[in-house]
């Protein structure tokens, strides 16, 4: 038996991978920082030098990600994100169906995405930049705190009521 859709959801994802990143940032840049004073000449102190620049640049970024926080939001007109604010809010008649987009693999680590393509009337509406960097298929790159696949069943739950609504109308 289905359940029954509610008529709003607002989902956060959760930036315990930015923390992750930034704590394994700052033990690096330690480490190679304490390096700096066993090294043997010039060219190690630079490699030490930059790698410890890299370090503290991803330190920087992974940092600044803990502040924000991405959201999803879907009801019955559409469905918003953090990720495509310049889109605004995004009508169910506006995309296809929902699918899950699996990433890696072969020695890499795998992820999974929720992926949709936009219709060509809404990729027309984009500034031209957006419009080139969205002509395939368009990907939710955040973790809402929920199974892909329960996030993908959700997301075609609301288009397809949505759908089914205006088309009875």
């Amino acid at each position: 038996m289905k359940r029954e859709l509610p008529d709003h959801i607002h989902l956060q994802s959760t930036n315990r991978q930015y923390l992750v990143l930034a704590g394994a940032s700052a033990l690096f840049a330690t480490m190679l920082t304490a390096m700096r004073w066993t090294g043997n000449g010039p060219a190690e102190e630079i490699n030490v030098w930059l790698t410890v620049f890299f370090s503290m640049t991803t330190l920087i970024g992974a940092s600044a990600a803990l502040f924000k926080r991405s959201w999803l939001s879907l009801d019955a007109e559409g469905f918003e994100s953090s990720e495509f604010k310049s889109l605004g809010k995004i009508g169910w008649s506006e995309v296809s169906e929902f699918s899950l987009h699996h990433m890696g693999g072969r020695g890499m680590p795998a992820s999974r995405q929720v992926a949709f393509k936009l219709s060509d009337q809404k990729r027309r509406a984009l500034p031209r930049m957006a419009g080139l960097l969205m002509y395939g298929k368009v990907r939710l790159t955040e973790p809402y705190r929920i199974n892909g696949s329960r996030l993908v069943s959700l997301l075609n739950g609301f288009r397809e009521r949505a759908l089914q609504a205006g088309s009875a109308a």
